[in-house]
């Protein structure tokens, strides 16, 4: 009796705490961009934006900033939708990333626009899990070019993201 009373009292304790502290994988209302940075762990917290969801969608950008630090995202479907699916940076098509730690700026991926060619830095990708008119969802690595301010590349691990879209 004694040990059915007490596995009951440690499942309840356990449900308790779930419904108190768990954290929903899918689905979930709150956005996040998290990752390390040369092996650091950030957080964005402020500042979260992505495009809309609307029909079509051909292009994706999001974006958050965190103490000291930022990171922005931007992917061109090339014409088509983006579907879930893993999107390499390559030469040739727009997609990138940059990431800004105490006001230097660090690329990766190919950009165009401006005044000057286009210019491919660095190397990665982002993958999509889930993509709907109301969110998107996934993961990214990628290593920076090197910085002419401080002369060293970044390298981007670990990364996820869930961003609400309306």
């Amino acid at each position: 009796m004694k040990k059915t009373l007490f596995l009951l009292l440690a499942f309840s304790v356990a449900t308790i705490s779930c419904f108190t502290g768990c954290k929903k994988d899918n689905g979930s209302s709150t956005d996040y961009i998290r990752g390390k940075v040369d092996g650091v762990a950030f957080e964005a917290n402020s500042n979260m934006w992505a495009t809309p969801g609307r029909p079509g969608d051909k292009i994706i950008s999001f974006r958050g900033d965190w103490p000291g630090g930022s990171i922005r995202f931007y992917l061109d479907g090339q014409g088509s939708n983006i579907t879930t699916g893993t999107y390499d940076f390559t030469t040739g098509i727009v997609r990138n990333a940059v990431v800004y730690e105490n006001n230097d700026g660090y690329s990766a991926g190919y950009f165009c626009g401006g005044f000057g060619p286009c210019t491919y830095y660095g190397s990665g990708k982002i993958i999509i899990l889930n993509i709907s008119k109301k969110h998107v969802r996934g993961t990214f690595e990628f290593v920076t070019n090197v910085s002419g301010a401080t002369g060293v590349p970044k390298t981007v691990s670990n990364g996820e993201f869930y961003m609400n879209r309306d």
